[in-house]
Order: structure tokens, then sequence, then C-alpha cells
């Protein structure tokens, strides 16, 4: 049993370096529970552990091509994930300081026509990228970053399963991570954006 499932394993990584998102899919599914459950275990936050592992599997997704040569995949996940974590833990990207330089840099009366025009621009190109989204991809997308539901209530209202929810939720990103690479160098402001003026 244990020899099938590793070549099962197997199979779906040389799959997954070719490219085939079906079988991201089937990985997703399958390790889903195990990333989130470490990721709670050491942020003791189950939104941070959501968002954590849904960056952990674009993490692998952008790095498939070396997945044929993990060789116990399980124990490759949980140290990714560890070490994301505690990436994450020690930087905390979104820092009060970084918030607090973007929310002045776009808000009060005196805003400069320049960031005004900052402001529009990124705004538009992240609108754009989402609204280019396939339509279940964007819907789930919308539900939960700009009107904040979660995968339950996402599930409920969209007639699927809170684990098909967060599937679309990682392709979504996946899309918009490719989509706005070549903005790379702004966008921490574009996901302030995203959270704080788009939809609003």
């Amino acid at each position: 049993m244990g020899e099938e499932k590793l070549y099962d394993v197997r199979a779906l990584l040389l799959r997954i370096a070719g490219g085939d998102k079906q079988a991201f899919n089937q990985l997703f599914e399958v390790y889903w529970d195990q990333v989130y459950g470490t990721s709670l275990h050491l942020t003791k936050s189950p939104e941070q552990s959501k968002d954590l592992a849904q960056d952990i599997f674009l993490k692998l997704w952008e790095q498939r091509a070396a997945l044929p040569s993990v060789q116990n995949f399980s124990g490759f996940l949980y140290t990714i994930t560890r070490n994301l974590v505690h990436d994450h833990l020690r930087t905390k990207v979104f820092r009060e300081s970084n918030l607090a330089f973007l929310i002045h840099y776009f808000s009060g009366d005196g805003i400069s026509p320049q960031r005004q025009l900052e402001q529009k621009e990124l705004t538009g190109a992240l609108e754009q990228a989402v609204m280019g989204l396939p339509a279940q991809l964007k819907r789930v997308f919308i539900l939960h970053r700009f009107e904040g539901l979660s995968h339950e209530e996402i599930a409920q209202r969209l007639h699927i399963t809170p684990l098909s929810s967060k599937t679309y939720m990682v392709r979504a990103l996946m899309a918009l991570r490719e989509q706005l690479a070549e903005n790379a160098d702004k966008l921490l402001i574009i996901i302030f954006l995203c959270r704080c003026f788009f939809f609003s």
C-alpha cells in the first residue's frame, strides 16, 4: 500500500512538473490539511494560516520543475511550510510601519496629482487582472478577498465545497501573480490597494 501511494505521488509530481493543473489540484486536495495544520500550529492564527497555506501551494507551483527530484514529499512539504511560516513570523511583510506609510501615502486632502495617478494606475492594473480571471475563480477571489467571506460561506453561496473554494482561490492567486509579475516592484502597494481601495 505504501509503495502504491509513493508511486502515485511521484506520478503526480511528474505531471505537475509538466504544467498539469489538474494534477496540482489533486495534490492540493490531498495535502491542504497538512499544510494548513502545520501553519496553524506555528502561527496560532487561523486567518494567517489560510493565507500562508495558499502561499505555500503557490510556491510549489512556481517551483514545480524541481518536484520530481523530491524523495519524501510529505517531509519536503513540512520543511518548506515550516520555513515559510518562520520567515513570515520573522519579517512580517505587512509590518505596521509599512501599512502606516501606505495609508499616509494614499490618503489625506493634500494627496498630490502624482500619487493620484499612481493610485489610479495600480488600481486599474489590479482590476483588469481580476476581471480577466475565469468566472469561477473571479467570483471566489472577490467574495474572499474583497467581501471578506470565509471559504465555508463562499461554498454555501456558490454551491461548492469549502475545499473547492480554497482550490479556486489558490488558482486565482496563481493567475494574478503571473499577470502582475511585470509590476513586481510595486506588488506591496498593489496588494494594499487590493485590500483597502478596490471595491470599497
